[in-house]
Parts: C-alpha cells; sequence; structure tokens
C-alpha cells in the first residue's frame, strides 16, 4: 500500500512538473501595435508590444534605418526617426512635398529581420507590417479662391488699381485669374490670366513654392512662394514675374516679403480666402 502511495505522489508531482514546464511564457517577438498618423501630416506615433532597441544586446535607438516607411506612389516623402532604447514608442517625422488627396496611408515595417530586438534579444520578423490611419487632406493652392477689401496686395492697389480678384487654380494644373479694377460694377472682369502652374512642398514649414506659366492675355513666366494658414484658412500668395524683368522670387527660407531681396516688403503679399 505504501509503495502504491509513494508512486501515486510521485506521479501527481511529476504532472505538476510537466505542467509547469509547459506553461511557462517562451520569449515572444516583438511586434508593431499601431501606427497612428497625425492630422496635420507630420508624424506617424509607432507602437510596439515591448520595448525595443537597435541592437540584440540591449542598445541603440531607433532610427530611420530601423523602419521602412512607404506610402502609394503619388506621395513624395522623406522621414527621419526618433526612438530612446528601451522605448516602446518611435515617432517617425515626415516631411511630404506633394499634395495629399486625404485617402492615403502610410505603411511601416522593420527595415530587416536584424533591424528591431526587444530586451531578451529577440529580433522583430521582417513581415510585420502595419497600416497607419488615412492622412489628411491637403491640396495645396487647388481650389477656387476671392481676394478684396484689405486682402488685396498694396502694390497691386496703388500700381494696377485692382479692385478684387478671383483664381481657380484647378486639379489639372491650369488656372483662371479674373482681376476686377476700382470701378467695376460688372461681373465682366478687365483682366483675364489663364496658363498652368506647377509647385511643391517646401522643407519650410508649411510653404509652397509655385510656377506659373501665363498664357493669355500675353506669355509669361511668374515664380513665388504661397501658404495656407488655418483658423480662419487664408491663402498667403506672393510672386513676382521674372520674364522680361530682373525680379527675383521670394524664398521659402526668406519668406513671405523677401520678393526682390526684401526690397518690396510686404505690399507684394496677396491674401485670399477659399470659396470652393
Amino acid at each position: 500500500m505504501k509503495s502504491n502511495v509513494s508512486l501515486l505522489l510521485a506521479a501527481a508531482f511529476a504532472g505538476i512538473i510537466g505542467f509547469s514546464s509547459c506553461s511557462k511564457d517562451e520569449n515572444q517577438a516583438p511586434k508593431i501595435n499601431s501606427a497612428e498618423l497625425s492630422s496635420d501630416n507630420k508624424t506617424i506615433t509607432v507602437t510596439f508590444s515591448e520595448g525595443v532597441y537597435k541592437n540584440a544586446d540591449k542598445t541603440g535607438n531607433l532610427d530611420a534605418s530601423s523602419l521602412t516607411v512607404t506610402a502609394p506612389a503619388e506621395i513624395e516623402f522623406t522621414y527621419t526617426v526618433d526612438h530612446t532604447a528601451g522605448s516602446a514608442t518611435a515617432t517617425v517625422n515626415l516631411v511630404i512635398t506633394s499634395i495629399v488627396q486625404g485617402t492615403e496611408k502610410f505603411s511601416v515595417k522593420p527595415a530587416s529581420g536584424t533591424a528591431i530586438y526587444d530586451n531578451e534579444g529577440e529580433p522583430m520578423g521582417a513581415g510585420t507590417v502595419i497600416e497607419s490611419n488615412a492622412a489628411s487632406k491637403d491640396l495645396g493652392i487647388m481650389g477656387k479662391w476671392l481676394s478684396e477689401g484689405e486682402n488685396v496686395a498694396p502694390l497691386l492697389v496703388t500700381y494696377f488699381n485692382v479692385l478684387n480678384v478671383e483664381a481657380e487654380f484647378k486639379t489639372d494644373y491650369t488656372y483662371i485669374v479674373n482681376q476686377y479694377n476700382v470701378g467695376n460694377t460688372t461681373t465682366t472682369p478687365d483682366l483675364v490670366f489663364t496658363g498652368t502652374y506647377e509647385f511643391a512642398k517646401s522643407t519650410t514649414g508649411n510653404i509652397w513654392t509655385i510656377t506659373c506659366n501665363q498664357e493669355l492675355p500675353y506669355a509669361a513666366t511668374a515664380s513665388g512662394i504661397f501658404e495656407v494658414k488655418t483658423s480662419p484658412e487664408v491663402l498667403w500668395y506672393e510672386v513676382v514675374q521674372t520674364t522680361g524683368t530682373q525680379n527675383v522670387p521670394p524664398t521659402p527660407e526668406a519668406g513671405f516679403g523677401s520678393s526682390n531681396g526684401g526690397s518690396l516688403g510686404t505690399i507684394n503679399i496677396q491674401k485670399f480666402v477659399r470659396v470652393q
């Protein structure tokens, strides 16, 4: 009888040992839990399942060589990565230099199978990938705008007697600008400017560069900068005609008021409100 009891106790003990061995947590490879794109399209907050490192020995901050960030082909951008070794979050800093329709999403994944590690040296699988939420729409200057009253550039008022300006920058990269002069009480503009345009977002704040290739009423090229400011939404626009002149366009780095090296001051800054 004693022998049987001993055997039962031994079996029970073996069962406990076996259960403990099977239930012991094995180290799981780290993964990306989420990628949250900010409302201004400037950062992606990447959250991992645990604290991560650049190296297997629990050292190193993740950087741009640790993560691969992609977007639809029409989105032009560069990025850097901020991270502190051992942190479970990283920030992807985006510089987008093209328009955004508002439906695009970014994908984030490790740059390779040996790019990201947890605190036990377990690497994140190269196939780990997650998609961000949709970007916020940013069409730059595209749309219909109206400049009137104090928003009309003083230069236009003083030298060209301009009362108000209607501008439409179309999605096919053509534009039409209707100019009404003081005294015009009709719906027929005094001058109509048409042509094509191209623009790109600079790396200076939210300023874009723009070049207008005018076709009517005469051929000319004008270049400069613009920025769509918010709360309320107002388009700041400053360009100069470069063909047949010695004018020097303003630059994003020098900012608004930098036409002709700043000699014009603020009198060449046109402001518009969006009407569509």
